[in-house]
């Protein structure tokens, strides 16, 4: 493992920690604060959101209309370099809605990673996914809009 991998598990464990119990407890803030300032996700609809408080306000709006749920990593790579790191990997989403049986998304991943202020953040995550059960769309996303 290179010099700056050890440091970047360590963040990415964490990172997943904070991720889990936001998702768990319903807590948008958590879920924010993982990103860099301009930290940004895409969507797997191709949607880019981007910076910290927007994410959060999505996060939130997602929330209180989803709800949340149970996520699972495989980490299948994780590396390195000055101050930029990659992690590769695939997850399963979980959630159980009231009167309904549980919905389950699952994919890959890519996280890139980037130091701000000294510390890891999350600077760019996508996720990609293998199948949505039924017909329905993950929690975390929206159709994008129609081009003309």
């Amino acid at each position: 493992m290179a010099d700056g991998s050890t440091g970047l598990r360590l963040a990415s464990d964490s990172a997943l920690g904070v991720v889990q119990k936001a998702l768990e407890t319903e807590e948008a803030e958590g879920l924010a604060s993982i990103f860099t300032e301009n930290g940004a996700v895409v969507t797997p609809t191709g949607q880019t959101i981007r910076g910290r408080l927007t994410l959060r306000t999505m996060a939130t709006l997602l929330m209180m209309t989803w709800g949340g749920g149970k996520l699972q990593i495989s980490r299948d790579s994780l590396m390195a370099r000055d101050s930029t790191g990659n992690e590769i990997g695939r997850f399963t989403f979980r959630r159980t809605p009231k009167d309904e049986p549980e919905q389950t998304w699952s994919g890959s991943y890519t996280i890139v990673w980037e130091r701000e202020g000294g510390r890891w953040k999350v600077a760019r995550a996508a996720g990609l996914l293998d199948q949505p059960p039924g017909n329905r769309r993950p929690p975390d996303v929206q159709p994008p809009p129609e081009r003309r």
